[in-house]
Parts: structure tokens; C-alpha cells; sequence
């Protein structure tokens, strides 16, 4: 009997320790660095339309896909080296006008037009879009016709797509 009351005393001194002990804490101090994302990648880095006629008019397209998590204002600019021109006789050309691009995608505001020697906007984004790491696609749709007295052989241009921060 005396061992069990002094076992009941023991465990009410330990009890009673416990309960009188007052709580600790620590903490820990989380950081992460997100790496910045600022990125253009094309479907394509050529467009041939193939043999055609004086006077027909073919489409084709390039979707170009931006990638960006900076939360700063963004735009897509366009522009050529230089009209499309015949690879044999420098002479020849095909003009501006006969070849024309036009936008779709994304939520932001489209310049269709004539590719410029400059970089021009083509397309402005939208503030919902400043934070676009999973991707917009954006596609330009290549418009052209053959003037009626184009020299016969092959012309070329390349088109260059700029993502920037400048308007």
C-alpha cells in the first residue's frame, strides 16, 4: 500500500511539473526566389507557300507563344530584313502591299498590316496577361499575293517577332 501511494505521489509531482511548465516556441524563416520568365518560341521558323501563279493569293501562319511572369507591360513587335526579294535578281521584288499579316489570340489589342523594315507593335498586352507564365499563343496569319508581273524564281524575306517592354 505504501508503494502505490507513493507511486500516486510521484506521478501527481510529475503531473503538477508539467503542468507548470510554461510553453516554448521557434520558428522558421521561409524565402523562394522566383525565377523571372521572358520568353518567345514560334511553331515554325519557316513559311513556304510553294509554287504559285502571277495573281493567286495564299494564307499561312506562325503562332507565336509568350511566356512572361514580369507583371510589367508587354508587346510583340513585327518587322523584315527587307521586302520579299528574288534570290537571283535583287532587282525584283515583291512588295509590302502584297504581303500583309493579320492577329488572333490573346485578350490584348492587334495592328494588322504591312510588315516595315522597323519593329513594329503588333500587338499590345492586356494587364491580365503581364503575369502569362503558362503561355499566350499568339497567331499571325501571313497574307499573300503575287503581283501580276512578278518575275518568275524564288523570293525571300524573314520576318523577325520581338517581345518587349518598349511600345
Amino acid at each position: 500500500m505504501k508503494k502505490v501511494l507513493l507511486a500516486s505521489l510521484v506521478v501527481a509531482l510529475f503531473a503538477g511539473m508539467a503542468m507548470a511548465q510554461a510553453d516554448q516556441t521557434a520558428t522558421v524563416d521561409v524565402s523562394v526566389n522566383v525565377n523571372g520568365v521572358w520568353s518567345i518560341a514560334l511553331s515554325s521558323g519557316t513559311v513556304d507557300f510553294g509554287n504559285m501563279d502571277p495573281g493567286a493569293n495564299a494564307t499561312a501562319g506562325v503562332t507565336a507563344t509568350v511566356r512572361t511572369n514580369q507583371k510589367v507591360a508587354w508587346y510583340l513587335k513585327l518587322n523584315k530584313d527587307q521586302d520579299l526579294t528574288h534570290t537571283t535578281d535583287a532587282t525584283e521584288s515583291i512588295p509590302s502591299a502584297s504581303f500583309l499579316y493579320a492577329g488572333s489570340g490573346g485578350a490584348g489589342t492587334w495592328v494588322d498590316g504591312q510588315f516595315q523594315s522597323a519593329a513594329t507593335t503588333a500587338y499590345t498586352a492586356t494587364v491580365a496577361e503581364q503575369k502569362a507564365a503558362a503561355g499566350i499563343d499568339l497567331t499571325t496569319t501571313y497574307d499573300l499575293t503575287i503581283p501580276a508581273d512578278a518575275v518568275a524564281g524564288t523570293y525571300t524575306n524573314t520576318i523577325t517577332y520581338t517581345l518587349t517592354a518598349t511600345p
